[in-house]
């Protein structure tokens, strides 16, 4: 999975994950939600943590969103964790680096990042460096205008990729590039992908353009699993 961790208000810390044929999904679920995250909890690093399950088909399954002020912390495991990640498929951690969307989310300024969900939509994108301006203007002036006015939507936080690693034992699974850009899209379901606002907004002539000089355009849809926060 893709795990994104948030440093600071500007940072975003995101992990993606499967099991391997050696780790079960009841042995990876049970390690994740009863180890994983909550032997992390009392640290004074951790600040909220959100586990997504992808409900398409497309691999990998499983997509984290979290904050902690030390990424340290979540890079030092103890001992059960040493054994899963020996065996486990992928996980692939990163971080990154808000960028600035000039639309508001639906809910107002109340709305905030530990209400997440309950779907998300991250679309990795990589262009070459003579196109950036364009593909900025792109999103900030066109993509994201067009798809608030699908009734579904909730909000867009866009990101750029500042560092990262991935380890796993399915080597078919990790990325031969990442992506420099990340956009989050939420949704309150997934009916959003039949909403005539929706079908308009990813069928424009600028959208075409943009996908014809992207070097990557992935996009996967999760369902929200389980979130923890600091009490």
């Amino acid at each position: 999975m893709v795990a994104v961790v948030v440093k600071s208000p500007r940072r975003l810390k995101a992990s993606s994950s499967d099991p391997s044929s050696a780790v079960t999904e009841e042995e990876y679920h049970d390690w994740y939600d009863n180890d994983h995250v909550p032997l992390r909890i009392p640290t004074s690093a951790f600040q909220y943590w959100s586990r997504w399950v992808a409900v398409d088909a497309q691999k990998p399954a499983y997509f984290a969103l979290y904050d902690v002020t030390d990424i340290a912390v979540v890079n030092q495991p103890p001992d059960r964790e040493k054994d899963i990640l020996s065996r486990i498929g992928l996980i692939d951690r990163r971080v990154y680096e808000k960028v600035n969307v000039p639309v508001r989310p639906r809910k107002g300024d109340a709305y905030h990042v530990r209400s997440l969900g309950p779907f998300v939509s991250p679309v990795l994108v990589h262009v070459p460096p003579e196109f950036e301006q364009d593909f900025n203007n792109w999103y900030n002036e066109e993509h994201i205008e067009l798809l608030l006015k699908a009734p579904q939507w909730v909000r867009t936080t866009r990101y750029v990729y500042k560092e990262g690693g991935a380890s796993g034992i399915d080597e078919s699974l990790k990325p031969k590039k990442v992506p420099k850009y990340l956009a989050l899209h939420e949704w309150t379901d997934p009916s959003f992908m039949e909403a005539e606002e929706f079908k308009k907004a990813v069928a424009t002539p600028w959208i075409k353009q943009v996908t014809q000089y992207s070097t990557a355009f992935d996009r996967q849809f999760f369902k929200l699993h389980r979130s923890w926060e600091r009490k």
